[in-house]
């Protein structure tokens, strides 16, 4: 028997609430986030132990949070470039950015199996790597 229990989670207007089905013999937690403007959905494979469940929603809502935040410093960072701000939007885009990369290699390395780790890195790796590749491209100070 399968049930489902809707958590809304609206962290920024560009969150979609999670969904979880849970089945006898597994869970498996749905989400979508829209991420430059594209709708992407993640899967992840979560087995039934409730602390160890608990904790990877803790940790996907982590990087959700800071993901979001470090893609709203960067529209910042690049909406002043030219700009007395440009500096400080920069370095808060730079810490922002390497907060959630951080957040996310440690999320990978706390997962009990290579199975999910490369899961998580097929759906979720590329957002990741797009993040970086946009901070890189913003300009240094000065250009």
């Amino acid at each position: 028997m399968n049930r489902f229990i809707n958590t809304s989670l609206f962290l920024k207007s560009t969150y979609r609430p999670i969904s979880l089905v849970r089945t006898s013999k597994s869970i498996f937690i749905y989400f979508s986030c829209t991420f430059f403007l594209t709708s992407y959905f993640f899967f992840f494979l979560v087995r039934p132990f409730s602390t160890e469940k608990k904790d990877i929603e803790l940790s996907m809502n982590k990087i959700e949070e800071l993901f979001s935040a470090a893609k709203d410093e960067l529209e910042y960072a690049d909406e002043s470039q030219g700009s007395v701000y440009y500096h400080e939007d920069l370095t808060t885009a730079e810490k922002a950015v390497s907060e959630v990369l951080n957040e996310y290699e440690r999320f990978l390395k706390e997962l009990p199996s290579d199975d999910m780790r490369n899961e998580v890195k097929s759906k979720v790796g590329m957002k990741m790597r797009e993040l970086k590749m946009t901070f890189d491209a913003l300009p240094e100070e000065g250009h």
